[in-house]
This record gives C-alpha cells, structure tokens and sequence, in this order.
C-alpha cells in the first residue's frame, strides 16, 4: 500500500479516502478496512469496489428499513434469484465471496454482526457465499452474522440466507 507523509503523519492512501468520504459525503460510514455509502437501497463499499444489496434476498427496501422475511433456501436457488435481481435492478448482481460476506462483519455483543443502520433488519444466521470448500467436497462457505464465524461445511441443500452484490 502506498504511503505518504504530511504534517499529521503517516497515513495510508485508503485510510485518507475513508476520512474524506466520512467527511463529505452523506449516508458516508467508514469502519477499518471498509467505507460504505448508503444509496437508498444499496450501499457502496468504496474501497471494496462494490455495491451491496441492503436488504436480504426476500425483503423490500421500504421507508429506510428492509421489510418482510428473508427467502432462506438452498444454494441452487441462487441462479433464479440472480436472474430474478438482474431483471428488476440491473445486471451484474451474484453471490459475494467468503472474503467480500467477511468485510460486513462487525465485532459487537448483540446479532446480527453486521452494521445495522446500513443493514437494517438482517437475517441472525448464515448467508451463502460463491465459495466452495475444496477440502470437504460438496460443501460451500457461509458467513453467518449471528456468531461471527465463516463455516465451510455447508451442504447445497441446505437452506440460508442470500445477499447480492455486484462489482463497481
């Protein structure tokens, strides 16, 4: 990472985006690592280059909260539900990865684990990732933002949660 040094002291570039964007933009929120711009129904993660659903797959975006249930389903259905999210909101929605689910962790002692301004409402459980586990064949990674913790040893027919993401 490229550093420079002013008056203050060292800083990374990232960290001096993050700063910037807390300080001018509005709806801006930056926790380590991650700088978030809500946008009504999405949120812009800046430094991660993405743009993320704020409700879960099964809710609506309504009067600044996500409204009804999360659709908890098994990983097959996520070729419907990506199609189903391209034709209302655009292409280039898909199931984030283990590493992109993990940046939305926050560390806090009441589930969900996640910033619940920018997150309202969801899901105290596991949300499916695109990851496979290569040393448990057949299983895929979820993160779940009841506990905290990745695990990789879920079946595709269980049944999770999903949230869309798409690159910027």
């Amino acid at each position: 990472m490229k550093k420079f040094t002013n008056l203050a002291g060292r800083f990374c570039w990232s960290g001096l985006i993050a700063v910037v964007l807390a300080a001018v933009a509005p709806g801006a929120r930056a926790q380590e690592g991650i700088t978030l711009v809500e946008r009504g129904p999405v949120v812009l993660d800046v430094m991660g280059k993405l743009e993320w659903m704020r409700c879960s797959i099964g809710q609506v975006w309504a009067a600044d909260r996500c409204d009804g249930e999360p659709l908890l389903a098994p990983f097959a259905a996520g070729e419907a539900i990506i199609a189903r999210a391209a034709a209302s909101s655009g292409e280039g929605w898909r199931i984030p990865t283990r590493a992109e689910m993990e940046r939305l962790l926050v560390s806090g002692d009441t589930s969900p684990l996640i910033d619940k301004r920018v997150f309202p409402d969801t899901y105290r459980g596991g949300y499916w990732t695109a990851d496979a586990n290569w040393m448990l064949a057949g299983s895929r990674w979820i993160v779940n933002f009841n506990s905290g913790f990745s695990y990789g040893r879920a079946l595709p027919r269980q049944t999770f949660a999903f949230r869309l993401v798409r690159d910027r």
